[in-house]
């Protein structure tokens, strides 16, 4: 049987106690007429928190949740540890980078900005908002990523928590480790054994300035690379998603 289309709805949305759903306008637009549901169809709801509930469209404005808010058909717990994907804003292919992390499974996304970074990078929170939600209905992800406001890159390395565990995607270096390498020694006895987040960092286009590496290395980053070609910004924003869900498959099995 094919799984029910999906409908990301926020948490604050579902009342404890209801069973019924108001839905807004472009949802309404989106069940009729772009998944041409009618009166008695059913669809799944999620909340972008680890839940998912299955629901009977109503008329073209309610959603009837089968069991009520209360008591969802799955509730999944939270990711442990999260993975975090910080990269310095590029002219284009920010839309892109943000699918892609969602649907590989991505937690967490940090917009950055860096002495190279590019002047007419894309910093455009509600449209990455809009095209995240829109990966969670499509890849079924039950957690949405968390999309954090555009920093400074030194100042959010020097922000990050003692339990957070943070690589530097770096080139043209040598002796360092792949990233692949680095998190498996994140697995060692000697090592951060149970970090509470995973972050890599993606640079500009134009790299690291010397002091912006220098200051990562000061707080506790670790630089590795990610292959032995140069990559874009966005093609190494995706390699690194892949290798950190990759990675933690692989402890999780």
């Amino acid at each position: 049987m094919a799984e029910l289309r999906r409908l990301l709805i926020a948490p604050d949305r579902l009342k404890p106690g209801e069973n019924t759903v108001e839905l807004e306008p472009k949802e309404q637009h989106y069940l009729r007429r772009v998944l041409r549901l009618r009166p008695g169809d059913g669809c799944a709801v999620v909340d972008g928190v680890g839940h998912l509930w299955t629901a009977q469209l109503i008329d073209g404005q309610r959603l009837s949740l089968a069991r009520g808010v209360d008591h969802p058909c799955v509730a999944e717990p939270a990711p442990a540890p999260r993975l975090g994907l910080a990269v310095v804003g590029v002219r284009r292919g920010m839309d892109e980078v943000m699918r892609m992390a969602c649907e590989l499974g991505i937690d967490c996304i940090q917009p950055l900005t860096s002495q190279w970074r590019t002047p007419q990078a894309e910093d455009r929170p509600d449209r990455w908002q809009t095209i995240l939600d829109e990966a969670v209905e499509q890849c079924e992800r039950l957690w949405t990523p968390v999309l954090q406001p555009t920093v400074e890159v030194k100042a959010w390395w020097g922000a990050l928590p003692d339990s957070h565990a943070c690589a530097l995607a770096a080139t043209r270096q040598q002796a360092i480790p792949h990233l692949t390498d680095w998190l498996a020694g994140l697995d060692q006895p000697t090592k951060l054994n149970s970090p509470k987040q995973v972050w890599v960092t993606i640079g500009p286009e134009a790299g690291w300035s010397d002091h912006e590496q220098e200051e990562a290395l000061r707080l506790g980053c670790g630089a590795v690379h990610l292959g032995n070609s140069i990559l874009r910004s966005s093609t190494a924003a995706v390699s690194a998603a892949t290798l950190l869900t990759t990675w933690l498959d692989a402890r999780s099995s």
